[in-house]
């Protein structure tokens, strides 16, 4: 089969101790049952003290310590499975992360999550997301999904690429272009045409959005106890930072490509999910809406501050990632 992946996804490598927000901290570790039975093939006092930090049950995990840290994590934030017995011994979400896979048919896609913030720094970072690699792989299993509906987004996705990619108008107007050809390609796929319309009316947009998606972020789960507050901050200055748009984007032109990869990373990661349940419009959306409200935590940052750094971005995409994407019920 056919592995397709965005070019810098091999670029990634962890930084592990280097790391400020560690994946080993503050997470469920659920443990697949592959890696469970290596662990009970450990003989032994040393097994016996391993298993001893296994929470075994129908969902197996290791035991957080009090400070939510894994208890192979050592004081150098640095795993001790892997020191001990090398990659091999890692469960499969350790050694996934921040890794992520789709199947169709004959063809796996995968991707890097944002919320790692080595990951961030590559994807904001890439000169080129939209150039896609392919590898054969061997063949794996895959759900159902709707072949006709699957050749049609996959048509549809190449002509987003292409709209973000248009640098001839600002990253705000491909956005909203984005939205306008989404919409659209909703209607018709819901009418039974599977095939992409040769022009594109322009849909009025609609004042007010920003705001009104800030107050509703405010009142879903949160992971971090400052991440409503930061949100609430960006809502009481949205009037200073919509008058600083222009001299922020003429200081950091920079911020413009972030901004244009954090909506390519969305559109990669769920536009074909819509292979499966036929919905893919609000998966636009939320790409939308993740670059719009990560690109006012940017003005903010940079408003308080008066610099942005590229490793600011990647943790204020990240820390977002981590909130919106990483929480089901949020997502």
């Amino acid at each position: 089969m056919v592995f397709r992946v965005p070019s810098y996804y091999y670029e990634f490598a962890c930084i592990a101790g280097s790391c400020k927000d560690s994946c080993c901290i503050g997470w469920e570790i659920v443990i697949d049952k592959d890696t469970v039975e290596k662990l009970n093939a450990i003989p032994g006092q040393e097994g016996e003290e391993l298993r001893s930090h296994i929470q075994f049950g129908e969902t197996t995990q290791f035991i957080l310590d009090a400070q939510e840290r894994c208890p192979f994590l050592n004081e150098q934030n640095l795993c001790e499975m892997i020191l001990r017995y090398g990659k091999d011994a890692l469960c499969q979400i350790c050694s996934d992360h921040p890794r992520f896979y789709e199947w169709f048919g004959d063809v796996k896609e995968g991707g890097l999550g944002l919320c790692c913030e080595e990951a961030a720094r590559i994807i904001l970072d890439a000169n080129d997301p939209f150039k896609i690699v392919e590898t054969e792989i061997p063949c794996e299993d895959c759900a159902d999904f709707d072949e006709e509906l699957y050749i049609c987004l996959t048509s549809a996705r190449n002509e987003i690429f292409r709209i973000l990619q248009n640098q001839s108008v600002s990253v705000s107007e491909r956005i909203c272009r984005m939205l306008d050809f989404a919409q659209i390609m909703q209607e018709r796929t819901d009418n039974g045409i599977f095939e992409l319309p040769k022009e594109i009316a322009e849909i009025p947009a609609e004042a007010g959005d920003i705001p009104e998606i800030l107050e509703f972020m405010q009142t879903l789960e949160a992971i971090d106890s400052n991440w409503h507050g930061k949100l609430r901050k960006v809502s009481e200055r949205f009037e200073v930072i919509c008058a600083n748009r222009e001299r922020f984007a003429t200081e950091n032109p920079q911020v413009s490509a972030y901004l244009r990869n954090v909506a390519a990373y969305f559109i990669w990661r769920y536009f074909l999910k819509g292979t499966f349940d036929g919905e893919y419009l609000s998966r636009v959306k939320l790409s939308a809406v993740s670059a719009a409200v990560i690109g006012c935590l940017f003005i903010d940052r940079w408003l308080e501050y008066g610099s942005l750094s590229l490793l600011e971005c990647a943790e204020i995409a990240k820390n977002y990632s981590k909130e919106i994407e990483y929480s089901e019920e949020n997502l």
